[in-house]
C-alpha cells in the first residue's frame, strides 16, 4: 500500500535509552532504573554518530550537558532529566546564541530565554542549541531531513525537527512565524506542536514578525507533547481529557488545490478511520473572502520583519542572506497605511473564525501540500500552516502516513483559541486511531 496508518521511521539506529520518549525518560529516572546523566551520554552518542551527516546542532557541548544533567539528581520535575534542544533563536547562558546569522556569530546573552529556563527548572536538560534559518526566515540551512538526507527537514526549526526525529533528543523548541514547527515536523514524521499565540512567553527570542511569533516545541509522540504543555503552563501533572464521539471539521481552505494527491488521499483517509472509530466528520466551508487572507499575511510578515532587523541591517546589512535582504527590502518598502489594513483585515477574519467551528470541535487539514522537497535550497510550502498562525489558533501536526517518495506526511489539528488542552487530547485520540502514540 502507499500509506500506512503506523508510521514507523526508517533509520538506522540503536535502542539505547537516546530512543526513549519524554515519559519514559522521566518514568525511568524516578523508578531508579537509569540517571539523568545516563540519559544525557546516550544522546550525546547519538549526536557525536549522525552529526556530520544531519548538521541539526548551531552549538553542543557535551561537557556541559553532562554538568547540568548531574545537576538534576534527584529532581523531581514534569520534566527530570529530560534532554532536549532549543533553536538557535533562543538566548542561552551556557551557548551561543547566533540566530543563524553572521551578523550574530560568538553572541552570547546573559540569561536564558523563557522557555529554555522553564525547561530547565522542570529537570530538563540542554543539551544545545539547534540550527535555524537565518533569523527564522526563509534562507536555506545545512540541515539533512533524518529520512532521506537529500530533502530539506523543512524550516526555519530544521535542526529542532531532525534532531528529535533521529533519536539524538526528544524534545526540541521552535518557532513558527509561518510554519516554522509543523511543517518541518510533518517532514522529519514527528510531532510539532504551536500554542495558542503568546501562551508560552516569548522573552529570550529573536523576534522575526512579532504579532505572528509564537514558541512552540517538537517531540515523537502526542503524550509527550501533553507532558511538556503541562510543564510549561505550571500544571505538573496534567492528566489530559477524555475524548468521547469526537467532531472533527474537514477544513479544505482555498489551497486545497495546491495539494498533491498523496496529500489528498491520505487526508480523505484519514477522514474515514475517524468516522470507523466513532467520531464524526463535517466539511466546513472557506468564508468569503478567506483566500485574501494570505495576501495580508504577506504585506504584514514583510513589514515587520524589515523593522525587526533595522538595528542589524543599519550595522551588518553585508552579513546579510540574499533571502533575508529580500524580504528587508520588501519590508520597508510597504508604507504604515498599507500595514495597518493588512492588519485589520485579519483582525477581521480572527473575530469571524468561531465559525469555522461550528458543527465541529477541532478542525482538520493537511499539514502539507507534499513531502519534503529534494534538496536543500527550498524548505518547503508554508501556506497550509501559516493560516492558523496568523489567526492565533493553536495546532498540532501527528505523523500519519508516507507519500510516493516513502516520506513522512502529517495531518494538522486547530483548535479555538485557550483551547489547547482540548487540541491535545483530540490529537491523542486520533493518534491512537492512526497506531501512534
Amino acid at each position: 500500500m502507499l500509506y500506512r496508518h503506523k508510521v514507523e521511521i526508517n533509520l538506522e539506529r540503536d535502542l539505547g535509552l537516546n530512543s526513549l520518549d519524554v515519559v519514559d525518560v522521566v518514568a525511568g529516572i524516578r523508578a531508579g532504573r537509569f540517571t539523568a546523566e545516563d540519559v544525557a551520554r546516550s544522546c550525546l552518542d547519538r549526536i557525536a554518530e549522525r552529526e556530520p551527516l544531519l548538521r541539526a546542532w548551531a552549538h553542543f557541548d557535551p561537557e556541559i550537558a553532562i554538568q547540568s544533567a548531574r545537576s538534576r539528581a534527584g529532581h523531581a520535575g514534569p520534566l527530570s532529566g529530560v534532554p532536549f534542544g532549543a533553536k538557535d533563536v533562543f538566548d542561552s547562558a551556557d551557548f551561543p546564541t547566533e540566530m543563524g546569522s553572521q551578523a550574530y556569530r560568538g553572541y552570547r546573552a546573559p540569561y536564558d530565554a523563557a522557555c529554555i529556563a522553564m525547561a530547565c527548572s522542570a529537570g530538563g536538560v540542554l543539551l544545545g542549541k539547534t540550527v535555524s534559518a537565518e533569523f527564522a526566515g526563509t534562507q536555506p540551512t545545512v540541515t539533512a531531513n533524518p529520512h532521506n538526507t537529500d530533502h530539506t527537514p523543512g524550516g526555519s526549526s530544521s535542526g529542532s525537527a531532525a534532531a528529535v526525529a533521529d533519536f539524538m533528543v526528544p524534545l526540541a523548541f521552535g518557532t513558527q512565524t509561518g510554519g516554522s514547527i509543523l511543517r518541518p515536523a510533518a517532514f522529519c514524521g514527528i510531532v510539532g506542536f504551536k500554542p495558542t499565540f503568546g501562551l508560552y512567553s516569548p522573552a529570550g527570542m529573536k523576534p522575526a514578525a512579532h504579532s505572528f511569533d509564537t514558541v512552540g516545541f517538537l517531540t515523537r509522540s502526542v503524550r509527550d507533547a501533553i507532558t511538556v504543555h503541562g510543564a510549561l503552563m505550571n500544571d505538573a501533572t496534567p492528566t489530559g481529557q477524555n475524548v468521547n464521539s469526537p467532531r472533527f471539521g474537514f477544513f479544505p481552505s482555498h489551497v486545497w488545490e495546491t495539494v498533491e494527491d498523496d496529500v489528498r488521499d491520505l487526508t480523505k483517509e484519514v477522514l474515514r478511520n475517524i468516522s470507523g472509530a466513532e467520531g464524526t466528520v463535517c466539511e466546513v466551508a472557506t468564508p468569503t473572502g478567506f483566500e485574501t487572507i494570505t495576501q495580508h499575511r504577506a504585506v504584514i510578515n514583510a513589514f515587520e520583519r524589515a523593522r525587526g532587523l533595522a538595528g542589524e541591517a543599519a550595522r551588518s546589512r553585508q552579513t546579510f542572506s540574499a533571502q533575508t535582504l529580500d524580504v528587508c527590502e520588501r519590508g520597508f518598502a510597504v508604507s504604515g497605511e498599507r500595514y495597518v489594513q493588512a492588519r485589520r483585515a485579519v483582525d477581521i477574519f480572527r473575530a469571524q473564525a468561531e465559525q469555522l467551528f461550528r458543527g465541529a470541535d477541532i478542525l482538520l487539514t493537511p499539514t502539507t501540500p507534499g513531502e519534503a522537497p529534494i534538496g536543500k535550497s527550498y524548505a518547503g510550502d508554508p501556506r497550509l500552516q501559516e493560516l492558523w498562525t496568523m489567526l492565533h489558533l493553536p495546532s498540532i501536526t501527528i505523523p500519519a502516513g508516507r507519500g510516493r517518495r516513502n516520506l513522512p506526511l502529517g495531518v494538522q489539528l486547530v483548535a479555538r483559541p485557550y483551547e489547547d488542552s482540548s487540541l491535545l487530547a483530540h490529537a491523542l485520540w486520533l493518534s491512537a486511531v492512526l497506531g501512534g502514540k
